[in-house]
């Protein structure tokens, strides 16, 4: 038996992973794909050891080995029906000929990133499994707080469970440091809603806790994004996302700020920015008190 766990949810595939070993009857063997050698093949596909009559084995990361991948077709029709082969990749190339015997003859199972309200949802049940209640406003505050990596969420949600205390937007300020992509974001809003004490909070706030120059990185990427949603020209979320290297939740987020510029405030922003980065890199000036002068003319 093969199974092939894909895609860019890495919790989802990690999650599939967990379960096939944990429902497996022996000690499952877990290969490096990257540094397996072709002469290990045989010994690894087929036939059962002195120790077991069944065999799991779990290789990750084989499509990364070239040598190996090109020629993998030929060998996985030899897999022994007594060993249950699970391949892990992430972005695996589906158009060499291994992947196409693969959706042929394996099975296939392709975790996509999940969309806001499945992001919610799956929110509410973890917390639900560990004897608490969420409600969805509350849940879609957390993911703006923290962002959509599940890994995260999976552990600040834990965080909340140890406080032993209702879970509430004002709990989650107190207790969970909010993720520097959301802040970004809501920083942006402020910028945009003309809210200039928001803006200067939030600013306070990311002082303590950020180097400015990884955060000027993080700012510029966001208004790429929010640049690429105002001339997205009808193309979804998904699309957009996927040119940006975003979650389309966080693209979803940005859309209605995207409505709101015009031609000339976008090429306001690009301006300001690129003068911006260029004071960071060639003034000595304090650059936090840059990048606030930088917001304030961005509007």
């Amino acid at each position: 038996m093969i199974t092939v766990l894909t895609g860019e949810n890495d919790f989802a595939v990690k999650g599939a992973v967990a379960k096939i070993v944990s429902s497996f009857d022996g000690v499952a063997e877990k290969v490096d794909g990257v540094g397996l050698e072709l002469k290990q093949l045989p010994d690894l596909l087929m036939g059962t050891t002195l120790f077991a009559d069944k065999r799991l084995v779990v290789v990750d990361g084989l499509s990364k080995n070239k040598a190996i991948w090109e020629v993998l077709d030929e060998w996985l029709g030899r897999v022994s029906d007594d060993v249950h082969l699970v391949l892990v990749e992430s972005t695996p190339d589906k158009r060499t000929r291994t992947y196409k015997w693969l959706q042929k003859n394996a099975q296939v199972s392709e975790s996509q990133m999940l969309s806001e309200p499945e992001l919610v949802k799956w929110l509410q049940a973890s917390a639900q499994g560990m004897g608490l209640s969420l409600d969805p406003k509350t849940a879609r505050f957390l993911i703006d707080f923290v962002g959509t990596d599940q890994w995260r969420l999976r552990q600040d949600l834990e965080k909340l469970h140890l406080s032993g205390q209702t879970l509430t937007p004002e709990l989650i300020r107190d207790i969970i440091e909010p993720n520097p992509q959301a802040s970004v974001f809501q920083l942006l809003d402020a910028v945009f809603a003309g809210n200039s004490s928001e803006v200067e909070r939030h600013l306070q706030i990311l002082r303590g806790s950020e180097e400015p120059y990884r955060f000027f990185g993080l700012l510029a990427n966001q208004i790429y994004a929010l640049l690429l949603c105002a001339n997205a020209e009808g193309r979804d979320a998904q699309a957009i996302a996927k040119d940006a290297g975003l979650h389309p939740f966080v693209i979803r987020k940005l859309q209605p700020l995207a409505r709101k510029l015009s031609r000339t405030q976008q090429q306001k922003i690009v301006d300001t920015l690129a003068d911006l980065d260029r004071q960071l890199k060639s003034t000595g000036s304090d650059p936090w008190t840059l990048i606030q002068f930088g917001l304030s003319n961005i509007r």
